[in-house]
């Protein structure tokens, strides 16, 4: 799946917080336009300072940074105090110095400073986390990482995950190959969801409530089968709260493969999406059924095929009702409040195994 580029949309037009919504404003397409602004071009040679990556430089300008220069002792302090002469605004100019501040002299800044100039720097898109390589003198501050784009606070907590930790989505402007393979991200506080994923599946429950075939693969792997039908057709009777409970799923999807991976450092991945399920089942019923049901019909046997297995079958054991294996379509026909009970002591049977593992 390729991951394309955002249309750039001014900072000041978004909230600060998604309420539940998912922005209908997302059109990803690759291009490097945005990159070409002001702040683009600061976060361009902040890479290059500290990582000595001229890439996002030379996709400004191409040949910014030669191949000649790349290698040669101090290359990249010398193209930022160039860049540094280029720069009319007094006020960014301070700012742009500040940079180059930290990176030659990182004992004149304490950790309380360096957390602060973050937030200052993600007023212009420039995400980034510094972090010192020591606590001894000199120990030099390099970045954990450097992102263009935006980091949205997210206020929809876990259903069942009992976690304080403030999470960010995060919004990149431009191609990055982390992004491009997975909706998660290996960073403490932060994920990313694929916006033409959550609109490929808004558009799918869309269509099906107002009759029409459906060709596209549900949740990005299966076909719409009657079942995935019949549970989305249940999920959303209201049509008026399709796009923010799709949103909502994929982020208690996505929080919960993060808080797993921090709580428990756990990154195996039918426990991931097993727990996964649950939490969105428990979240969305008939919306979390509708996952399980894709995942029951992916082409071959993988970590989510598993993962619905071994819930069908946690299922079918906690309601007696051996049938379901055989028969995973009639979980669906399940009370709406047993189902939820079912699945969350499921929830909890796999933290418990998660928890005497560790």
């Amino acid at each position: 799946m390729i991951l394309m580029i955002q249309v750039l949309i001014p900072f000041d037009s978004y909230p600060d917080i998604f309420h539940n919504e998912f922005p209908s404003e997302y059109k990803y397409r690759y291009s490097g336009v945005s990159i070409k602004t002001v702040n683009g071009k600061f976060y361009a040679y902040i890479v290059l300072l500290f990582n000595e990556n001229p890439h996002f430089v030379n996709l400004i300008q191409k040949g910014t940074v030669s191949l000649k220069e790349i290698g040669v002792e101090g290359f990249h302090v010398k193209a930022y105090r160039s860049y540094l002469t280029t720069i009319q605004d007094a006020k960014h100019l301070e700012e742009c110095e500040l940079i180059l501040k930290v990176f030659l002299e990182p004992d004149l800044f304490s950790d309380t400073f360096l957390r602060q100039l973050e937030n200052n720097l993600a007023k212009r898109n420039i995400i980034l986390k510094f972090y010192r390589e020591g606590v001894f003198k000199g120990a030099q501050i390099t970045l954990d990482y450097c992102i263009y784009g935006e980091k949205i606070k997210i206020d929809i907590r876990h259903p069942l995950f009992d976690s304080n930790d403030e999470m960010y989505y995060i919004k990149p402007y431009i191609y990055y190959d982390e992004f491009s393979t997975s909706n998660s991200t290996f960073y403490y506080d932060m994920i990313y969801i694929n916006p033409d994923e959550v609109n490929n599946d808004y558009i799918i429950a869309k269509n099906i409530i107002n009759g029409k075939d459906v060709k596209s693969m549900f949740f990005v792997g299966s076909k719409v089968s009657e079942d995935i039908r019949h549970c989305l057709l249940m999920a959303f009777k209201d049509n008026s709260s399709i796009r923010s409970e799709i949103w909502k799923m994929f982020v208690v999807h996505e929080l919960t493969h993060k808080i797993m991976n921090n709580q428990f450092n756990n990154y195996d991945q039918i426990t991931g999406e097993e727990i996964s399920l649950s939490s969105t089942v428990y979240s969305n019923p008939y919306l979390g059924l509708s996952v399980m049901y894709s995942y029951l019909n992916y082409g071959k046997m993988n970590p989510h095929r598993m993962a619905a297995m071994n819930y069908i079958t946690y299922i079918s054991e906690a309601s007696g009702n051996k049938d379901f294996i055989n028969n995973p379509g009639n979980v669906k026909n399940i009370p709406i409040d047993k189902l939820k009970e079912f699945t969350k002591n499921h929830f909890h049977y796999c933290v418990n195994k998660l928890k005497q593992g560790r």
